[in-house]
């Protein structure tokens, strides 16, 4: 009874307007970190959405704080299963983007290797050892910073693996084995993904915040949090993000030294604070809204589920792309910046759309290995919700988790 009562006030949170705001949001999130690439490796960025990616970053980890809070609720699954749905997802993308990366890599450097400067081809034994470090996101545990040959994207996904894994701990364990989970997960990971882990954690207190005043009604606060939130965050695009602190008439000493760890600036945390703001503030206004049409929302979230494959793919796609243009001596100019925009892009998203029903096959082999019988394989099956809210289906289907993560 209590399991109905929870899974219904989870359901209520995520509504058919909130699931696709998060699918057009995750989109948007990283379709910046792309224009932001394409116009480093072209040398033509693009007013306000290609001058600052990391932002799209930010969306991804209070995104997926978020469905994997949505996802622990109303659940009878294990340990077992909650690992089993995170792997497939990530490896349904993690694995052909290594293959893809070690073949691009290999023939863009045979064609042009100044394209690649300062890079130097890999050995099989590097290629080998650094395939195997990305595939169990161990790349930046610590003090490590392994790249897989020209794929840099990839570290975040070691961010995120080990946030899964620490929420693993404090959900499934109790007690003192809760506390010793926690610890070894964390000691495992090191202060450089850790530092980070504030922001992740943002979307998993919305979510919580979310599902206590589902029933409540906010449209003032929420259309106030909506309006503050995104212009926020867009002057902070326009300023350049960083420059927002430098800016400021008192200075932070650690803001304007360097990031802590890869990627990762203190002015994050504000970023994801703001990201935070902006989702629960169109959660408490999207009551007034109608609701999507089913094609509409099927629009959406096939679209959505093409950013974790245009994110880990594009990279390793635009070097080759720039090695392909020096063998056809295209020197830069408009077809040059258009292929480097345009061709990534497509292939990027063909990818993605391919590698989408990996996902199921890598869960089915991954039961079939670690779950003792029919009965508890199953047992992790999402629980169909209620008709109140039809149209938020596609997300409560499945690995809804799944697809909002990157």
């Amino acid at each position: 009874m209590e399991t109905k009562a929870t899974f219904s006030r989870s359901s209520n949170v995520l509504q058919p307007n909130l699931s696709v705001y998060l699918d057009m949001l995750r989109y948007f999130a990283a379709l910046m970190v792309y224009l932001f690439h394409a116009g480093h490796f072209s040398h033509f960025k693009l007013p306000f959405f290609g001058t600052y990616g990391g932002l799209g970053v930010a969306v991804f980890f209070v995104l997926s704080g978020f469905v994997i809070a949505f996802s622990s609720m109303g659940k009878r699954r294990d340990i077992v299963d909650y690992f089993i749905a995170r792997f497939a997802r990530l490896w349904s993308v993690v694995l052909p983007a290594i293959l893809l990366t070690l073949a691009l890599d290999t023939i863009g450097q045979w064609l042009a290797l100044s394209a690649y400067t300062p890079m130097q081809p890999y050995s099989v034994f590097k290629w080998v050892a650094a395939s195997g470090i990305t595939a169990l996101f161990v790349n930046e545990i610590w003090f490590l910073d392994i790249w897989l040959g020209t794929n840099g994207p990839f570290w975040s996904l070691s961010y995120e693996f080990w946030y899964y894994a620490i929420f693993a701990a404090l959900t499934y364990f109790r007690g003192w084995r809760r506390v010793a989970a926690t610890g070894l997960v964390a000691g495992i990971a090191g202060p450089g993904i850790l530092i980070a882990l504030p922001v992740w954690l943002l979307g998993v207190g919305l979510y919580h915040l979310l599902r206590k005043q589902a029933a409540a009604d906010g449209s003032f606060s929420g259309a106030i949090a909506l309006v503050v939130s995104t212009g926020c965050l867009v002057a902070y695009v326009m300023m350049g993000g960083a420059k927002v602190f430098s800016a400021l008439p008192f200075h932070f000493a650690l803001v304007n030294i360097k990031p802590w760890g890869i990627n990762f600036w203190p002015q994050s945390y504000l970023v994801g604070l703001l990201i935070a703001l902006n989702i629960y503030g169109f959660a408490r206004i999207q009551k007034i809204f109608r609701n999507p049409s089913e094609k509409f929302v099927n629009l959406v979230r096939k679209t959505g589920e093409t950013s974790f494959g245009l994110y880990l793919f594009h990279y390793p796609l635009m070097y080759f792309c720039k090695a392909v243009l020096a063998v056809a001596h295209i020197a830069p100019g408009i077809p040059y910046i258009l292929a480097l925009y345009v061709a990534p892009f497509i292939a990027a998203t063909w990818l993605s759309v391919k590698c989408e029903p990996l996902k199921l096959v890598l869960s089915s082999f991954l039961k079939s290995m670690l779950k003792n019988d029919k009965a508890r394989a199953t047992q992790g099956k999402a629980i169909h919700i209620a008709s109140d809210y039809p149209l938020a289906d596609p997300l409560a289907r499945g690995d809804h988790e799944g697809r909002l993560d990157i």
